[in-house]
């Protein structure tokens, strides 16, 4: 998702400003392993969990929890986090690890977290978008990913008295001593990138 609306769009650019830099780019959620397949960095979303790697935080995205139409007059419109417990997700597991996120939110200045039964789970991000949008269930996602659904009625915001945490976007790449120019260069434009996306 990263790639396709916000890298690949400016592509071009990078490529202007440094022709001599062959780009290899592989898009997806899964959990790639940078030093066994041999990939200079990786732009990810969340908290990194891998310490041996290099972290660099490009920045804060704003999230939103939103459903269709249709799911919201079928179970309701949540008014108060307390009432999730009434409400279906749509699932989304990591595709390398069995790991089931749940909906995250700021009460009373701490994150709340809020597991809820999902009737349909998936494993990639625009699945999960999509599935929101045919009505099987609440999604909780970066704003611009879903900003034009927000925008036309087919995604309505719930709970926006409580925000979503701000969820961090890094690059990850393998330590060594001396970066390797080609991945500086990258590394410093798509950091300038995120800064003026989300800055």
């Amino acid at each position: 998702m990263h790639a396709r609306e916000i890298i690949l769009p400016r592509i071009a650019q990078f490529r202007q400003r440094y022709p001599q830099v062959e780009l290899v780019i592989s898009t997806g959620d899964r959990l790639v392993d940078l030093v066994r397949e041999g990939i200079d960095c990786v732009v990810r979303a969340g908290q990194p969990r891998d310490s041996s790697l290099v972290v660099k935080r490009l920045a804060l995205m704003p999230e939103v929890i939103c459903a269709s139409p249709d799911y919201l007059a079928r179970l309701g419109t949540p008014r108060h986090p307390d009432e999730l417990a009434g409400h279906h997700a749509v699932g989304f597991f990591s595709a390398s690890h069995d790991v089931r996120y749940p909906l995250t939110l700021m009460v009373d200045g701490a994150v709340a977290e809020y597991k809820l039964a999902s009737e349909v789970s998936v494993n990639d991000a625009e699945s999960y978008t999509v599935c929101a949008l045919s009505g099987c269930g609440l999604i909780q996602v970066p704003r611009f990913r879903v900003q034009p659904y927000l925008d036309s009625g087919r995604l309505v915001q719930v709970l926006a008295d409580w925000p979503c945490p701000d969820l961090p976007v890094s690059v990850l790449y393998p330590y060594h001593r001396q970066l390797s120019p080609r991945v500086r260069v990258f590394v410093d434009w798509v950091s300038q990138l995120y800064a003026e996306v989300f800055g």
